[in-house]
């Protein structure tokens, strides 16, 4: 998984593009935004972004100038420069500090997707192996936590965002890698796992239908009876008696 900042004054630009990467790559995390060149550096001190989607005209300090300081202690990002200017002296001297390419505003998909194609080909021709295990481990420590996490809180109010911000993802991004990783969508894996825990309640304690679905996180009875219908292809009634007959 690659680490991606974008760096913008004007919160609406920052907004589009972050939902246009959201939207395009399963393999990117997007740290948290900066709004000027200052915060930029601190950022990228704190977080070491693989990708930066650097601004140049900013208060305080310009992208430029962020993006000579940053290089110097973060040699291997790759930046791509947006910017509504298109004096070639901008291209120019971007081009000499470590900026891989040079996008001008408004920014249309596609050309986005060009440039940060780009920067990840980029990365993985300098550090094809180690970078690759590194994100594939990332990765897998993300879910991990995730299905360790929801198993200790099953039985409370669970929400998809809760999860998320536990392993410091975007929550639209994290529903999307989560189905993507575990084969399941967030909701559904739940409720699987609630309906695994329902059964055993149900074949090793004789404890009512509706205390066995507040146990397991439902808070309504006939929500738990309509989810284990639905996954057990029949009632939990249904379910312990066929089980108690056969025993």
């Amino acid at each position: 998984m690659y680490k991606l900042m974008i760096v913008e004054d004007e919160p609406l630009e920052r907004l589009a593009l972050r939902k246009i990467i959201q939207r395009m790559y399963f393999n990117i995390d997007i740290l948290q935004d900066a709004k000027n060149g200052t915060e930029a550096i601190k950022i990228a001190k704190l977080y070491q972004p693989d990708i930066i989607l650097m601004d140049i005209r900013m208060p305080e300090t310009t992208g430029l100038e962020a993006q000579k300081r940053i290089i110097k202690f973060l040699s291997h990002v790759k930046t791509i420069i947006i910017t509504a200017y298109s004096e070639f002296s901008y291209a120019q001297e971007a081009i000499q500090h470590g900026v891989i390419d040079y996008l001008l505003k408004p920014v249309k998909q596609e050309d986005l997707k060009k440039s940060i194609d780009k920067a990840i080909e980029n990365l993985e021709r300098h550090a094809p192996g180690s970078r690759n295990s590194k994100a594939e481990l990332v990765g897998e420590n993300i879910i991990k936590n995730a299905l360790n996490y929801i198993e200790k809180n099953f039985a409370q109010e669970l929400k998809l965002n809760t999860v998320a911000e536990f392993v410091h993802l975007n929550p639209q991004y994290f529903s999307r890698y989560f189905k993507k990783e575990v084969g399941l969508t967030f909701t559904e894996y739940v409720n699987k796992l609630r309906i695994e825990k329902a059964k055993k309640l149900l074949l090793e304690t004789n404890k009512p239908i509706y205390r066995i679905a507040v146990e397991v996180g439902f808070s309504d009875p006939a929500y738990f009876n309509k989810v284990f219908l639905k996954v057990e292809k029949q009632s939990p009634n249904k379910f312990k008696q066929s089980h108690t007959l056969n025993d």
